[in-house]
């Protein structure tokens, strides 16, 4: 398909001479110009769902009111990780395909162009400052930006009074450190960086020692001409290196948006155009989860249609899944989503088919007959295992999927009986309710109701897993499964740690006992074991507190 060209682009300002600009950051763009060329449907959809990976990851570390400089770390690591290329040029193809795919995808409804608009202006917002003074210099040119640097000889001239505006909006350590650099008497500017020999090594050096300050036009900053915190001469601007940040990302921001609009007017065309082969891909985009099936192993072995009483009340199972299972123990009936989600979840965790049946006739017996369950609802069991149908081996539903179900009819309410999301579907009450039966902390279950209020489910559900087990959540809960394998994970933990402890005082105490009947001239007799070994899945059952 036509999206981008082959021939790589021109490098922006030259080649790079920076520390920054030899990592994952290269050549920042506005994302101006749509790219055309060929690229395979493969490509297409991995580029997409890796640049996901890293928007997704820094709303995660936001949310979580990490530091700056934390997020700005961790926007390198992933940025290496996820759009990192064989080469420089096909880095920066990826950086630009990725994010016309996204802008595609995320065009059609408000809430997903606000996402896409927040994510990408962090993003962009964290790998601007990444760059060097020179580079955020050539960036600007480059782009058509009109915020330019001022020169060495213009800073001398207005030292005093940009110092006096510091000093009026109470700056003064800025306002020291202009006045300070004025003093020096430094002769080396922007001008001079690039020259060859030490010369430049002088001029990078003096740069860097002294404040910058950049001219904007006076209408690009309303607030802080209203509020007379910037200097004004000539219907210019002088602006702070802190300040500029916000407005490339402001500028960022606004061309974004605006292209975000045309491609939601667009999209009836397109998709109209595609609808046999990159619309659907597209359309799917928003709600695909963007961590594959072996993100996080669920510890091996099987389990029985009888543990999972024991599961449910160790609260081993994610909110939405304790839920369902207490629905079908009160009302003995699930819909057919809430029968698709739940049964998945099981198959995932480790019931054999045999049992999942066994179960579910058991559930649904007080009111469904045998024949009939066997006739309307065993199929779908049997369908979920690939025993029925395509014989297809199917996954459980990810987070995202069961958050963006949409359930009709008389249970509308998807988090009541019909599959869903609690997070997203009960009210505050009703959340606060139900994390207390579980014995969640009073003050992560706030945490939690902010974030769900919010709209930020998944982080909520993480929040809530730390609530019940007193245990940091910091991978991320993208499936119910990972949920499950990571309070079962803990649970073994514990109890492998408090028989260590058992053990070691046992052993201790035994060998008392021997000193003293070795003493006393008696005999020590060698215990015997009790009962048969443990299978894998006993051990897990039996280290997690449920009954084999």
């Amino acid at each position: 398909m036509n999206f981008i060209n082959s021939a790589p682009r021109p490098v922006v300002g030259g080649t790079p001479t920076t520390q920054a600009s030899k990592g994952p950051y290269l050549e920042l763009s506005m994302y101006k110009e749509v790219p055309t060329g060929e690229i395979s449907l493969e490509e297409f959809e991995e580029y997409a769902l890796d640049r996901l990976r890293v928007l997704k990851a820094i709303e995660e570390a936001k949310l979580r009111s990490k530091s700056e400089d934390t997020i700005q770390a961790d926007v390198e690591t992933l940025l290496k990780k996820h759009m990192q290329g064989s080469s420089r040029q096909q880095t920066y193809r990826k950086d630009v395909l990725s994010h016309h795919i996204l802008r595609l995808a995320y065009c059609r409804t408000a809430d997903l162009r606000s996402w896409l608009l927040a994510q990408e202006a962090l993003l962009f917002k964290f790998r601007f400052k990444a760059l060097g003074r020179q580079q955020q210099v050539e960036f600007f040119s480059s782009m058509g930006l009109p915020y330019h640097a001022i020169s060495d000889a213009e800073f001398e001239e207005l030292a005093g009074q940009l110092a006096a505006v510091l000093n009026a909006c109470g700056e003064w350590d800025k306002a020291k450190a202009v006045t300070s650099s004025s003093r020096r008497g430094d002769t080396h500017g922007l001008q001079d960086i690039g020259r060859a020999g030490a010369a430049a090594a002088a001029a990078a050096a003096a740069v860097a020692s002294r404040p910058l300050f950049y001219k904007v036009p006076f209408q690009a900053v309303p607030d802080l001409v209203g509020s007379r915190r910037v200097l004004l001469r000539a219907g210019q601007a002088y602006v702070g290196e802190d300040q500029v940040y916000s407005l490339v990302v402001g500028a960022f921001r606004s061309c974004l948006s605006a292209s975000l609009a045309e491609a939601a007017r667009a999209w009836g065309a397109f998709s109209a155009a595609e609808a046999d082969r990159l619309a659907p891909l597209v359309d799917s985009l928003p709600s695909r989860s963007v961590y594959g099936s072996d993100n996080r192993k669920v510890p091996v072995g099987e389990i029985s249609a009888g543990q999972l009483a024991g599961l449910v009340a160790g609260r081993h199972f994610p909110l939405c899944m304790s839920v369902m299972y207490e629905r079908l123990a009160s009302e003995h009936h699930l819909k057919h989503w809430g029968l698709q989600q739940f049964s998945l979840f099981l198959k995932s965790i480790g019931l054999p088919l045999e049992q999942a049946l066994l179960f579910f006739r058991q559930q649904f017996a007080p009111r469904t007959p045998g024949d009939k369950f066997n006739k309307e609802y065993a199929y779908n069991v049997r369908y979920n295992y690939g025993q029925e149908g395509k014989r297809q081996d199917w996954s459980e539903w990810s987070c995202v999927k069961i958050i963006n179900q949409e359930v009709g009819g008389a249970c509308a309410g998807a988090g009541e009986c019909n599959g869903g999301c609690p997070y997203k579907t009960y009210s505050a009450e009703q959340l606060r309710a139900a994390l207390s039966r579980l014995n969640c902390n009073d003050k992560v279950i706030r945490e939690v109701v902010d974030k769900a209020r919010g709209k930020h489910y998944q982080l909520a559900c993480g929040l809530a897993f730390e609530g019940i087990t007193g245990s940091p959540q910091e991978t991320g809960i993208n499936k119910p499964s990972e949920y499950y394998a990571s309070s079962i994970e803990l649970a073994t933990q514990r109890a492998a740690a408090a028989a260590g402890a058992n053990g070691a005082g046992a052993q201790q105490g035994q060998q008392q006992q021997q000193q003293g009947q070795q003493a006393g001239g008696g005999a020590v007799q060698p215990q015997q074991q009790e009962g048969p070994p443990q299978t894998p899945a006993g051990q897990r059952a039996v280290a997690a507190g449920i009954p084999a």
